[in-house]
């Protein structure tokens, strides 16, 4: 069975070092930490550290693109289509 995800994102990763990269992926999910409980959407905490990864199919195949320590990086960027900026005065 094949899925159609779509066209990859493309995702700017700001890490606390400073380093900025470009990656592409379809999927960016936030595991450990605290977590939504099944029931009732109930916080708890786990005893994983807090991480962030990034899938994407790619050639066909489901791949891991990115597995960071949250505590690793500052911020994620969906900037797939530029950055829009709005607003009066601008050309």
């Amino acid at each position: 069975m094949s899925y159609d995800y779509g066209p990859l994102r493309t995702y700017e990763i700001t890490w606390k070092s400073g380093h900025v990269e470009t990656v592409q992926g379809h999927q960016v999910t936030f595991t450990g930490g605290e977590a939504l409980g099944a029931l009732g959407g109930l916080a708890t905490a786990t005893d994983r550290d807090p991480r962030v990864t990034i899938h994407g199919e790619i050639d066909g195949h489901w791949r891991l693109v990115l597995s960071a320590l949250e505590a690793d990086l500052m911020t994620i960027r969906d900037v797939t289509d530029g950055e829009r900026i709005t607003g009066e005065g601008l050309a």
